[in-house]
């Protein structure tokens, strides 16, 4: 099922960004990909600009400090997952004002998913709830077209 939402993965490693690439479009979510900073800001800055951003700080090209400050000067605001080790960035006002924090720990995906979830939410509470009553409608269909597809089969 497609919710709408469209996540922009940021970050260095290969290995990351496919990993929550596979977890985030396995909940229905579109997902693009940069693997440097060049690459976040033309896509946050083109006609299908992402609805999140989850950013790892060591970004190579133009880093993760600056990525945040640029976004400060947008006219909409874009949510921001700030996903990286343990940095002594994390004073920076930037990274406050990020709407979210999450350490890279080995273990952690499951976390990651649900501050996800909680962040779209809190930024698109209506859109939100549309998409999730859209996927009610969309699994009781399903239940019922499989229970007579069941009830109307030959025994």
């Amino acid at each position: 099922m497609r919710n709408g939402f469209i996540i922009l993965i940021a970050d260095r490693n290969r290995n990351v960004r496919d990993l929550l690439r596979r977890e985030l479009e396995s909940e229905g979510y579109q997902v693009r990909l940069a693997s440097d900073g060049r690459r976040v800001l033309r896509i946050i800055n083109s006609d299908e600009s992402p609805d999140l951003l989850i950013l790892d700080l060591e970004m190579p090209y133009v880093g993760g400090l600056e990525i945040l400050e640029r976004l400060e000067d947008r006219e909409s605001p874009l949510p921001v997952v700030i996903h990286t080790f343990f940095s002594e960035a994390l004073d920076n006002p930037a990274v406050n004002r990020a709407s979210a924090f999450v350490e890279k720990t080995g273990n952690n995906i499951d976390y990651l998913r649900s501050v996800v979830e909680e962040v779209l939410k809190k930024y698109y509470p209506r859109r939100f709830a549309l998409i999730k009553e859209s996927n009610k409608r969309t699994a009781k269909t399903f239940v019922l077209q499989t229970q007579n597809a069941t009830d109307s089969s030959p025994s």
